[in-house]
């Protein structure tokens, strides 16, 4: 609390700094600012329209990027938010579900934890960079994102995230140091490191990245908690279509022969077509899945595991997305798995109303096989406003 308290107001001096400099338009800028805030009503029923629960989630981000030298900077980020209506309690210990967080320090808190109303803050992003024409270095809280694909990604071992949770475009963040090297124009190698509170929590790991026959390819190795992991990736084209794969192989560290190995393979292919359409198909495999699927808790659970990206084996994803004018758009996803014949209906229409200010309508809509019967668990409907600054 000690530690939160001391960051705000530094936040706060930062800004006061900020607003005063910008006064004199001849001192170079040091510090930047900008962020959004969001609301987004979201409404809920079970089988039946009237057994509905709404709730409000008022969002705010703000961004501050240090420039302390040519090759210096620093990020702070916090993401703020209050949630409040029937939903909130509805929610078994909501507050504390997004309270938790997996970084080394505690930079997160929950100002307010009633029944049907919560408001949490943290800060999900604060480090410091240094970067030249060889070399790239962050420590701090960071995201250090090693996928490929654009729904499920094996190779994310540092910050898997779930693409159900649209609200979080920035996605997780760990207490980590990567550290990138740019061999030459077309080759890179990455080590990352993020350390744990218990032995079996590290996750320290290689990344090397080159180009070969028009194709980005990526290998990367170490460990990951509990277990060893190898893995690997591509991008690149078939004609005009998109084509990209990842696959991680999870070795546990003890009991190696007895214990069973995960293996996670994600594979998709996209294209743009004439007229603004845009179609895009995935498939992930995992060879130890859970059969466990929470269609309640699935928008709220930012934190998955790159061993287990979805709960089920096999897992089919598509989207079709038309650009109906420069400032709207209609997008429809379906994810699907022969388990229980689970299925999520995902229609979205975004709407840029202004400069800074956009709208949008979002739906999912989660089916499967339940007493016998195949039947709509529950169907979740967002309207949500963002002004940015």
């Amino acid at each position: 609390m000690k530690l939160y308290s001391f960051i705000l107001t530094s936040i706060l001096y930062f800004i006061c700094t900020t607003v005063i400099a910008q006064k004199d338009s001849t001192k170079t800028r040091w510090i930047e600012l900008n962020g959004y805030i969001k609301d987004m009503q979201s409404t809920y029923f079970i089988q039946k329209i009237d057994s509905n629960a709404s709730m409000n989630l008022i969002h705010n981000r703000l961004n501050f990027k240090f420039i302390i030298s040519p090759k210096i900077s620093g990020r702070l980020e916090i993401r703020n938010r209050i949630f409040y209506g029937e939903q909130v309690k509805l929610i078994p210990n909501f507050g504390k579900t997004i309270n938790e967080y997996n970084g080394l320090l505690n930079l997160s808190h929950l100002w307010i934890d009633e029944k049907s109303f919560v408001a949490h803050s943290v800060i999900d992003r604060m480090l410091v960079q240094y970067a030249d024409e060889k070399w790239d270095i962050k420590i701090g809280r960071q995201r250090i994102n090693w996928g490929i694909n654009n729904i499920w990604n094996p190779n994310d071992i540092f910050n898997a995230y779930n693409f159900l949770d649209f609200d979080y475009e920035e996605r997780p963040g760990n207490d980590a140091i990567r550290i990138q090297r740019n061999l030459n124009n077309s080759s890179v190698l990455e080590f990352a490191y993020k350390p744990g509170k218990y032995m079996d929590e590290h996750t320290a790991a290689f990344l090397y990245k080159f180009n070969k026959w028009n194709y980005d390819f990526q290998f990367l190795g170490g460990i990951y908690q509990s277990d060893y992991v190898v893995g690997g990736g591509w991008a690149g084209n078939i004609k005009q279509a998109g084509f990209k794969g990842e696959l991680s192989y999870f070795i546990p560290k003890r009991n190696t022969l007895e214990t069973s190995k995960t293996v996670s393979f994600s594979i998709m292919a996209d294209q743009t077509f004439g007229n603004d359409w845009y179609v895009s198909i995935a498939g992930l495999y995992n060879s130890n899945p859970t059969n466990i699927f929470a269609a309640s808790e699935s928008f709220h659970n930012s934190n998955l595991s790159a061993k287990l990206l979805f709960p089920f084996r096999y897992n089919f994803y598509a989207t079709v997305m038309k650009t109906i004018s420069p400032i709207k758009s209609f997008n429809f996803s379906i994810i699907y798995s022969p388990e229980k014949n689970t299925m999520i209906l995902v229609p979205v229409y975004a709407w840029n109303v202004a400069t800074n200010f956009d709208l949008d309508f979002t739906a999912q809509s989660f089916f499967a096989e339940h007493n016998n019967t195949y039947q709509n668990l529950i169907t979740e409907i967002y309207i949500r406003g963002r002004w940015s600054f």
